[in-house]
């Protein structure tokens, strides 16, 4: 299946690994060409533009903490440099849990931190591209949420499951500010995922028991979110804006 984005420019933060690498690749095989942003993950990123190229598209890796103005800004010059003007699509990808946490266990910095990370790089992002895609009369924000940022997630994620929150609302904000501009902003919420974030941050035996969970009886691919990605990507979700895909195996359904 195909979702006719070709000779699109798309930026992918967090490009590197997991979701935002499947992001790449699928966007790349359906015609994109890709800047892959990475913060840490810089051989595979490096590899990402290898097999980006490798499907006939043409790819960019740079590095970017998407926490920092300075280098949201270098970040900005260097796609549009690579897109001669343009940015079509932006999928703010990075993010993460910073650690797991009760309620007690909860800190001011913690807290800023997981804010940070997961919905402030995800505005000073869209400050920096959705003008870039007003002046060139439309584009793609794609956002990926998660579905603890729905259904409030596990009792260890009482700062990741609102920050989260906070994203999928935003972009329903934005859409009302820049639906006239033909920009169309939506959210990706990916379930129990099996990937680097719960190698990282979920035990082996309460990964399982999540997944035991799901009601299609395995746990998400990092391709399953991406798939959702290239879609709205695509021309086919030219009227779909401020929504939320739920990738998560029937797990939740979303109201």
């Amino acid at each position: 299946m195909g979702f006719s984005i070709d000779g699109k420019i798309a930026l992918v933060t967090g490009g590197g690994r997991d979701i935002g690498r499947a992001c790449c690749l699928e966007l790349a095989a359906n015609g994109a060409d890709v800047v892959v942003n990475y913060h840490s993950s810089a051989e595979s990123a490096r590899q990402t533009v290898v097999e980006i190229e490798a499907l006939g598209r043409r790819a960019l890796a740079v590095k970017a903490d998407v926490t920092s103005p300075d280098d949201i800004l270098a970040l900005k010059e260097a796609a549009v440099e690579f897109g001669g003007g343009r940015v079509d699509i932006l999928v703010n990808n990075a993010g993460g849990i910073i650690r797991r946490a009760l309620l007690g266990d909860l800190d001011p910095d913690l807290i800023e931190e997981t804010l940070r990370l997961n919905f402030t790089s995800v505005v000073l992002l869209c400050q920096a591209i959705v003008p870039v895609m007003v002046e060139h009369g439309g584009g793609k924000v794609i956002n990926i949420s998660s579905v603890a940022g729905h259904n409030g997630g596990a009792p260890t994620t009482p700062h990741y499951g609102p920050a989260k929150a906070a994203v999928s609302n935003f972009a329903r904000t934005l859409t009302k500010e820049f639906g006239s501009s033909n920009i169309q902003v939506n959210s990706v919420a990916p379930g129990i995922i099996d990937n680097r974030f719960h190698e990282d941050h979920t035990p082996p035996e309460m990964f399982e028991k999540l997944v035991a969970g799901v009601p299609l009886a395995r746990a998400g691919t990092n391709e399953d979110v991406a798939g959702a990605v290239a879609f709205l990507a695509s021309p086919n979700a030219d009227y779909i804006s401020g929504d939320v895909i739920h990738v998560n195996g029937g797990l939740y359904f979303g109201q």
